[in-house]
C-alpha cells in the first residue's frame, strides 16, 4: 500500500466510522521510509485525525525526517 493510499484509507475509515484495517497501520508503521510529500501529508491529516499518530513522539520524529530533506536542498544562482 502506498503511502498516499494509506493516509487516505485511514481517513476515509474515520469518516465511515470504522476502523481502519490492519493492513492500513502496518503501512502507517514504515512512515519513517516515506518521501518529503507523504509525511507532509501525514502531518496535515493528524490535524483533523489525531488518532493517526499510534507512537508518543511521532510528531517529533516526522519534524527530524522532514528537517533532513530540508538538508538536501541545495540553493543555485542563476
Amino acid at each position: 500500500m502506498t503511502p498516499t493510499r494509506t493516509i487516505q484509507a485511514f481517513i476515509d475509515a474515520k469518516k465511515e466510522n470504522t476502523t481502519p484495517s490492519v493492513e492500513v497501520w502496518n503501512a502507517l508503521k514504515g512512515y519513517r521510509q516515506w518521501n518529503e510529500p507523504e509525511l507532509i501529508g501525514l502531518r496535515n491529516a493528524s490535524g483533523f485525525y489525531p488518532e493517526i499518530y499510534f507512537e508518543p513522539g511521532m510528531d517529533e520524529t516526522i519534524s527530524k525526517l522532514l528537517a533532513k530533506f530540508k538538508e538536501k536542498v541545495v540553493p543555485h544562482k542563476f
